[in-house]
């Protein structure tokens, strides 16, 4: 393979990352070096949202995201140094990579500017965080075979049915939910994404397995 010579600019970027890397993996976020990932999720989790929130404020997430959609505009090799740089400070498992790097790009790409609106800035931030409700009981990771339905009621969404393997469900704030809204459709036809908040009534969390029935 050959190597890849980085522009000046990139060179830059990477001197920039590894500098505020190490003046910023210190104290309490140093003791979670390499901590937080796969199976280790729960881990000194309120240090690793406060580390969230000092990611938001350097403009470290949504660093690929477009400038208008308010990230950085950063090109590929730059989300590769980060990446990088990142990996080589152990620092913290991030704890919304499913809303910066899942829900956002697909906001931008087909949400409304309303839609936009509200929910980029909160994950820009750090105060907002997502679960992925796709995978189900009785139909594991082929999303052609949905059963968790959802019909309109009035302005109102009414969802029924459950998702699993849903990491981090209990402390999120939303959910982006796949459910089959055209109740004579089958395979991949006829599915939704919703986004559903995750505290109201009817909504349940017990281990690995997310209960869905609101409205």
């Amino acid at each position: 393979m050959a190597d890849v010579e980085l522009t000046d600019d990139d060179a830059r970027f990477r001197r920039d990352v590894a500098v505020w890397l190490a003046d910023h993996v210190v104290g309490e976020y140093a003791e979670l070096k390499g901590r937080g990932g796969p199976g280790d999720e729960d881990v000194g989790f309120d240090v690793r949202v406060a580390w969230e929130h000092e990611l938001g404020k350097a403009g470290f997430i949504g660093l690929g995201w477009p400038i208008e959609s308010g990230g950085r505009g950063a090109t590929l090799d730059q989300q590769i140094i980060w990446a990088e740089e990142y990996a080589r400070a152990e620092a913290p498992a991030r704890v919304n990579h499913m809303g910066e790097n899942l829900l956002a790009p697909t906001l931008i790409a087909y949400g409304t500017p309303a839609q936009q609106e509200r929910f980029l800035p909160g994950i820009l931030r750090g105060d907002e965080r997502w679960c992925q409700g796709y995978s189900e009981p009785n139909a594991g990771s082929d999303l052609a075979n949905v059963a968790t339905r959802a019909h309109r009621d009035g302005d109102e969404w009414v969802v029924n049915g459950q998702k699993v393997w849903t990491s981090l469900a209990h402390v999120s704030h939303w959910c982006f939910v796949v459910a089959r809204t055209d109740p004579q459709s089958s395979r991949h036809a006829g599915l939704s994404f919703l986004l559903v908040p995750m505290e109201q009534p009817g909504v349940e969390v017990p281990l690995f397995i997310v209960r869905l029935c609101v409205g």
